[in-house]
């Protein structure tokens, strides 16, 4: 072969669309520059006498030349492109004819045809790829010029043509696949190859040692030969997913899988899964996949340490791994290091740490550790493998994770990675996890007190109203009895006031906007994100969303449901975590309403995952304090917390969720004015003359020693009682009579209807009916009720006789107002 002179003429080459992919379809074939094929040159010779030519070229164009792959009746193996008919001829879908070229004004004065090889006459169909791209041509040439080139011709020459085109790139194809037979038989890392029904087609050596199935036992299994059991129902779905032009999620990606050997033995292996489509459809036509036995990888790394070490030079100079590699001669000076390496410690060229001892890089006394504790197993076992601190070009430290080994010739082999975003990811995480760990310790005391409190207050309110009616006994010595028990009664007050204040945090109600909360709780959970496949997405709204509520109690629902959105995304898998507000939502909920009930007014949280789901069995449960499917990981307190909040401020929860697709929780966080004091007696001032003599007053409370209590109290005021033990009772009464009733005096937690719900039913009934709230925790109401202008009056328990008239007097005398 002989390569032309340098073009003595600069023509006019066209400009095609699309010519960097051209070339790269052309250098896919690999076909430059490589010995001629007899098919291709069966072709030109046939070429040749079809049309009765000399000359007949497979031409290949590249950037700046025609290289002919196949050539008869001529010996040029080369021409300029730009002195190159067929750049010309690429231009065309369809054959190019030039008739004459002397009388051509594109090629008169080409050197092609004013000098060897003479061309006059020349014709071209374009090489063309399945994806259309014109790689060269076909063409035959004339060194006289002809008039007649007919349709039959053309046809002819296109066929040819194509069977040119089918010839190169079966050529491609057989040189790919002995590449890749000679990869899969000489690597050590199991290849294995199925179909798009999960059979197997190929199974190499490596895969006959790792899993003990010869290539003649697995070739035409399904896949399920090595899927232990509980995995193969995904893996089924998986595949159906992607028959169904679903997206496939571990192809080009590299997973840690379990596998399964003959012997039944599960060994953990990393897995890199490739597809190939079938045409333009999109459909899995096959899968490979390369294994590797990671449980087996350090003492695979032992046998082979004597080929790694012959080739560690060589490897660590490559530029594009992340990891820093350097390379120590017997005395420990620096022989090698590549740009991650030097960059890692702040160093732009690693020329400059070339010559250096290694212990330049660490302070005095780490480098003391690492000859005390890493040297010695390095010595002896020729590897090493931990955690240690480098010192930056600044000053600054640098977390590492390390791993050195001996080479032939005594120095060492360092490969490093800088972990110290993973490790403050880590610290930060273990955090937040206590400091929530705590908070949710504090919400379970508190409302493990609340409980103690409502039921203890309901029998000190039982002792403290009979001795206030003792009091009234002409008696002294039961009249000094019932001083004694009321003033007892009112240090047990106190001490269950002290318990509450054990478990619960002051209350700190102030505006904030909720979007900050979010976004808050966003940042956290990004940073401690375990998988690079995982992501959180916020999305709030442009203005603000303010609220008057306890900023913190916010962030606590928030942050709960955000980490528990976390904890159920697969390791492996690529995972999303949606946070959404709405603010003054009036959507209907998504899911089934599990805590509280739907306020009025209120502001939607959606927090949602792309995880596992819940199992339907597991739903109920979800909420209950100490309930977790995490094992040590999880506390059971989270979601138990979380329920707590929201049902204190009168919202509601509402969860959807399907095993297999995910889990979203929708917090309806209630929209209220700050609430109005307990104390109403102070607001609605009652007259001195006014007395309960002749009122009627519905008792309603699911204590029956309370309501006893209330009664005697009452009747001795003069009133007319009507004791309900049962919510609906009452509310069965009022409507029988919706104007018999001047007060009612309610409990606020109470089984099926509790007083807040009664008092709404109750309005319903007759707008203006005057309620009293009796409760033993009336400091807590202006965070739980979500309506401050529900009850006319609050009273704690316990209450004197005195303290119940005069608060049932002030509630009638507010309501009288309220209507007016």
């Amino acid at each position: 072969m002989t390569r032309s002179n340098a073009c003595a003429t600069i023509a006019t080459v066209p400009e095609l669309p699309g010519e960097s992919e051209r070339l790269a379809a052309l250098h896919a074939l690999r076909a430059l520059d490589t010995p001629a094929d007899p098919g291709l040159n069966a072709i030109t010779r046939l070429a040749a006498d079809r049309f009765d030519v000399p000359i007949a070229l497979v031409s290949l164009v590249d950037e700046e030349r025609q290289w002919f792959k196949s050539r008869y009746g001529i010996a040029l193996a080369e021409t300029c492109r730009s002195d190159s008919f067929c750049a010309h001829a690429i231009a065309h879908d369809h054959v190019m004819v030039v008739r004459d070229a002397l009388e051509d004004a594109r090629f008169a004065d080409n050197p092609l045809v004013r000098g060897a090889p003479h061309i006059r006459f020349y014709a071209a169909a374009p090489l063309i790829t399945t994806r259309g791209y014109r790689i060269g041509t076909l063409c035959i040439i004339d060194q006289s010029p002809r008039e007649h080139f007919s349709v039959r011709d053309a046809e002819a020459l296109e066929l040819m043509s194509g069977q040119a085109m089918a010839i190169l790139q079966s050529l491609k194809m057989q040189q790919d696949q002995r590449i890749a037979q000679l990869i899969a038989e000489t690597s050590t890392d199991a290849f294995v190859c199925s179909d798009e029904s999960s059979r197997i087609t190929l199974w190499n050596k490596a895969a006959e040692t790792m899993f003990g199935w010869s290539a003649g036992e697995a070739i035409g299994k399904s896949l399920e030969l090595i899927i232990p059991d509980r995995h193969q129902a995904g893996h089924n779905a998986g595949m159906e997913r992607m028959r169904g032009g679903g997206r496939a999620r571990l192809v080009g990606k590299t997973v840690e899988v379990p596998a399964r050997c003959r012997d039944g033995r599960e060994i953990p292996v990393e897995l890199s899964l490739g597809m190939w489509s079938a045409g333009e459809t999109g459909q899995p036509e096959g899968f490979a996949a390369i294994i590797r036995d990671v449980s087996e990888r350090k003492a695979a790394e032992a046998e082979r340490t004597a080929t790694e070490n012959r080739l560690a030079q060589k490897l660590a100079a490559i530029e594009v791994t992340e990891d820093g590699i350097a390379i120590t001669d017997p005395a420990g000076v620096f022989t090698f290091m590549n740009r991650a390496h030097a960059r890692m410690f702040g160093y732009d060229d690693p020329a400059e740490l070339i010559g250096k001892p290694w212990n330049a890089l660490y302070g005095r006394l780490e480098a003391e550790r690492i000859e005390q504790e890493a040297m010695p197993i390095l010595m002896a076992a020729g590897q090493w493998r931990g955690e240690t601190v480098g010192r930056g070009r600044d000053g600054r430290p640098i977390e590492q994770e390390v791993g050195l080994s001996l080479s032939p010739e005594g120095g060492i082999v360092c490969v490093t990675r800088a972990i110290g975003e993973r490790l403050a990811a880590e610290r930060e995480q273990a955090r937040l996890r206590e400091q929530l760990m705590i908070a949710q310790r504090q919400e379970i005391v508190g409302h493990l007190a609340s409980g103690i409190a409502h039921d203890f207050n309901n029998l000190i309110a039982a002792i403290a109203g009979t001795a206030s009616l003792l009091q009234g006994s002409e008696d002294d010595r039961v009249r000094t009895s019932a001083q004694r028990i009321l003033s007892a009664s009112g240090t047990a007050t106190e001490l269950v006031d002290k318990l509450l204040s054990l478990g619960q945090r002051e209350t700190s109600i102030r505006r904030f906007d909720l979007r900050e909360t979010l976004v808050g709780v966003r940042d956290l959970v990004k940073a401690s994100l375990a998988d690079p496949q995982h992501r959180i997405d916020l999305n709030v709204p442009d203005g603000p969303v303010e609220i008057d509520a306890d900023a913190t109690e916010a962030m606590q629902v928030v942050l709960n449901l955000a980490l528990n959105a976390r904890d159920a995304l697969s390791l492996g898998q690529a995972g999303s975590i949606q946070m959404r507000l709405l603010p003054h939502a009036s959507v209907e909920p998504k899911g089934r309403v599990l805590i509280g009930s739907l306020p009025e007014k209120a502001i939607l949280i959606e927090v949602s995952d792309t995880g596992g789901g819940i199992a339907s069995a597991d739903m109920p449960k979800v909420f209950e304090p100490f309930y977790t499917r995490k094992g040590d990981d999880g506390t059971g307190l989270g979601l138990a917390v979380v329920s707590g909040i929201v049902a204190g401020i009168g919202g509601a929860i509402s969860v959807r969720s399907e095993q297999g697709e995910g889990t979203m929780f929708e917090v309806w966080w209630p929209v209220s004015n700050a609430p109005r004091s307990p104390e109403c007696a102070d607001t609605h001032p009652v007259s001195q003359e006014e007395t309960l003599a002749g009122k009627t007053v519905l008792v309603v409370d699911d204590n029956a020693t309370v309501v006893d209590t209330l009664v005697a109290m009452l009747e001795d005021a003069g009133a007319e009682p009507g004791p309900c033990l049962d919510s609906r009772d009452a509310l069965s009464a009022m409507c029988e009579d919706p104007d018999g009733w001047d007060l009612v005096i309610t409990d606020h937690d109470m089984p099926g209807m509790d007083g807040v719900q009664l008092t709404k039913w109750l309005r319903a009934v007759r707008e203006n009916v005057p309620v009293l709230l009796l409760t033993a925790l009336p400091q807590a109401y202006g965070r739980r009720a979500g309506d401050p202008d529900l009850f006319d009056g609050i009273l704690g328990k316990p209450a004197t006789s005195d303290a119940l008239v005069s608060s049932a007097l002030a509630a009638i005398s507010a309501a009288r107002k309220r209507k007016s």
